[in-house]
């Protein structure tokens, strides 16, 4: 797997997880599976890929201007299973819009399409056909829990820290900090930090838990228990720098 940077959007509240069988002949996924839930901060995405339609209608009061959005949930073992060679190369060349469409109960749909503005560019069918196709579940079963995960992350110390400091800036030690309150000693090296620079300051743009999760069902909250080290870390220029200010970029158009 070779994850992109897309950053994308998330929100707050309660979700409902709906249990269905998974689709037929669904990758039969290990009882447990390293993943990465990646987590993405959209207005600092937007900095660097501002004609992105999901970048073109973000607003102040928007809600990916407030919390974490969601990239994907990545099963870190493999990639594009059982998907057939002409999917994959319309995936790989970024032709998102001709993929296969998703296909998720009303509340789910209207969940993601929410917490993930990169819908808005088909963002969600890349993520099932890189890697929804291998957790061994329907779509429904993969999307509901990962959007449930957000939402913890989003009501924890970390999130919280993160949205208390939007337009301001913090450092790595109090997002680490943060995130030991919540997940425990581990979380200072199985949570990974990215940052891009910009006009000379640098931006908070994701946060990558890693996690042994069991996967059928996926659980719906993030909890220290599941803390494992990264299979695929992040490159060392991704990460953010111990030391200076991380800032939380603002929409402020």
């Amino acid at each position: 797997m070779n994850p992109s940077l897309t950053l994308r959007a998330a929100a707050c509240g309660a979700l409902t997880v709906v249990a269905l069988a998974s689709s037929p002949g669904a990758h039969a996924a290990s009882p447990v599976e390293n993943y990465a839930l990646a987590i993405s901060w959209e207005p600092t995405f937007c900095l660097t890929n501002s004609s992105k339609p999901e970048c073109q209608s973000e607003t102040p009061s928007r809600q990916d201007n407030k919390t974490f959005s969601l990239h994907g949930l990545w099963p870190q073992s493999e990639s594009y299973c059982g998907v057939s060679a002409a999917n994959k190369k319309l995936d790989q060349n970024g032709e998102w819009t001709q993929l296969p469409a998703v296909v998720l109960q009303a509340a789910t749909e209207a969940q993601l399409q929410v917490s993930e503005p990169g819908t808005q560019s088909d963002l969600e069918r890349h993520e099932w056909i890189e890697h929804g196709t291998c957790s061994g579940l329907s779509q429904q079963n993969f999307f509901a829990p990962t959007l449930a995960m957000l939402a913890s992350v989003n009501a924890s110390n970390l999130g919280s820290t993160v949205s208390a400091n939007v337009g301001g800036h913090v450092t790595l030690a109090q997002l680490q900090a943060a995130a030991k309150l919540d997940y425990g000693t581990y979380a200072s090296t199985d949570i990974e930090y990215l940052c891009i620079s910009s006009g000379g300051k640098s931006y908070l743009e994701e946060v990558r838990l890693h996690m042994k999760l069991p996967t059928n069902p996926l659980p719906t909250t993030v909890q220290s228990s599941y803390m494992a080290k990264p299979i695929q870390p992040a490159s060392s220029s991704q990460l953010c720098k111990s030391s200076g200010s991380i800032y939380i970029k603002a929409v402020t158009n």
